[in-house]
């Protein structure tokens, strides 16, 4: 790992050299060139090391992560890494030897490079078998395949499952993980087996016996990960303390929307981001408002009523998708049609097929570009980039208890349910995401939904 941290680094040093000295320069006449690389790397270096004792204080080369929170520690390394080499620049006199600009691009950079060189190492190591380290899973029925699903789906962790311990009395039948053997026989399985890492997840186990059972097991083994039973619970913030003569391990909650500075900062990341996506998207808007007109008789723009912040309706700004008549069209549609009928119950939507929507509906609803207008009400404070799903007043019953959660904040233009889904998803299903989500709020959390949902966007999954 830390020759592909180095290898990327570098690339990102040799990328800014040339962006800045031949590019930059075009731009900027007044930038002096750098003098030549060779003298460059003399000064510099120690920046690729510097980036290396940054990553393994944040412990990255011993912890396996899933992607997206390494990608977190590796930032903070980075920015960590910036921080001192700036400092360092200035203290040893080389300041003016070396370009501010070529230290700030070969950060930026690397921020890019370095998640993109250890995910495809990883890969690499997996396929020669270096990376790969066996674990066992301790649980029932509803977990062990919940925990398999989670390593197979981070595969980079290098977590390789060769088998359960199943508390259950009676196993699943045709589960693809190979049951070892009951509880009671626990130590002697994980003796036989040879593994360094177990993972415990039960929750059917009393809190004493996991103990007993971590206790039992930790002398046989490396590392053990415990699995409390606190599904549900905020994730964001979480911080450990410890009372060592009583032995009480402590997990202190910090709900971070109650904080001033934390509000203000998602509200300024929301008008800066709404701002330049406006600029752009402008053309395309203005376009796709003529082409809705041509398409059918009616406005280009479709204003309802929803659920903000504590209740509050407002009005959400949209491309207009369907006919004018179109609640007319619905009811006689599922008077007429049963399964479309069950899915409406179901998913509050109509997925098969909704006679509602127009031609040109149909390509903006597949491109989600009818949700474009909404980057007014983000502007307006009504709504945020991310988000919960803007529900509908109609809708606010159906929310039961889940509103509690969903309506401390303001609702969003993408979200998690959009990450996880989008129209695939069930109504309970985005209810229990969104509540979720409004429990961990981070800016780290609202940039990886941002990325994850254009992804799921440019591939048009679950997009009807």
């Amino acid at each position: 790992m830390i020759i592909f941290d180095l290898i990327a680094v570098i690339v990102s040093l040799l990328l800014a050299y040339f962006i800045r000295n031949h590019l930059l320069i075009v731009l900027f006449p007044s930038i002096i060139a750098d003098k030549l690389l060779a003298h460059t790397f003399e000064l510099f270096w120690w920046y690729p090391l510097a980036f290396i004792v940054s990553l393994a204080y944040e412990k990255l080369y011993h912890r396996r992560l899933p992607f997206w929170i390494e990608v977190q520690w590796i930032f903070k390394a980075g920015t960590l890494t910036l921080f001192i080499s700036i400092v360092l620049l200035y203290f040893v006199g080389i300041g003016d030897e070396i370009s501010r600009s070529l230290v700030i691009l070969t950060w930026l950079f690397a921020m890019l490079a370095l998640p993109i060189f250890r995910f495809y190492g990883k890969k690499l190591l997996l396929k020669l078998n270096i990376w790969s380290r066996p674990i066992i899973i301790i649980g029932n029925n509803d977990t062990i395949p919940l925990i398999n699903d989670a390593f197979k789906r981070e595969a980079t962790m290098g977590y390789r499952v060769v088998g359960c311990i199943n508390s259950t009395k009676k196993p699943a039948s045709g589960q693809s993980i190979s049951c070892l053997g009951p509880i009671e026989d626990a130590v002697s399985i994980v003796k036989s087996s040879g593994v360094e890492d177990l993972v415990i997840a039960d929750p059917n186990l009393l809190a004493a016996e996991q103990v007993e059972l971590a206790n039992t097991l930790q002398p046989l083994v490396k590392y053990i990960t415990l699995v409390p039973d606190l599904f549900g619970l905020s994730l964001s913030g979480i911080e450990a303390a410890y009372l060592f003569e009583e032995q009480i391990v402590m997990l202190q909650i910090k709900n971070r929307l109650r904080s001033r500075i934390s509000s203000s900062f998602k509200r300024a990341f929301d008008v800066i981001i709404s701002l330049l996506i406006s600029l752009l998207a402008l053309p395309i808007m203005l376009l796709i408002a003529v082409m809705i007109r041509i398409d059918s008789p009616g406005p280009a723009f479709y204003i309802s009523k929803r659920i903000g912040r504590g209740g509050s309706e407002f009005n959400c700004i949209k491309f207009r998708t369907m006919y004018i008549n179109a609640d007319k069209i619905l009811e006689d549609f599922l008077t007429a049609n049963k399964k479309a009928f069950y899915e409406w119950e179901n998913y509050n939507k109509l997925i098969s097929d909704d006679p509602r929507v127009t031609h040109i509906g149909r390509v903006l609803r597949r491109l989600s570009l009818d949700e474009l207008p909404q980057l007014i009400n983000i502007l307006k404070g009504e709504m945020s980039l991310v988000g919960p799903r803007p529900y509908l007043p109609r809708e606010k019953e159906q929310m039961g208890s889940y509103a509690y959660d969903i309506l401390v904040g303001k609702p969003g233009l993408a979200g998690l349910w959009q990450a996880s889904g989008r129209n695939k998803l069930s109504f309970e299903s985005r209810l229990k995401l969104d509540s979720w989500y409004m429990k961990n709020w981070s800016v780290w959390l609202d940039i990886v939904l941002l990325l994850k949902t254009s992804r799921v966007v440019i591939k048009r999954d679950g997009a009807y």
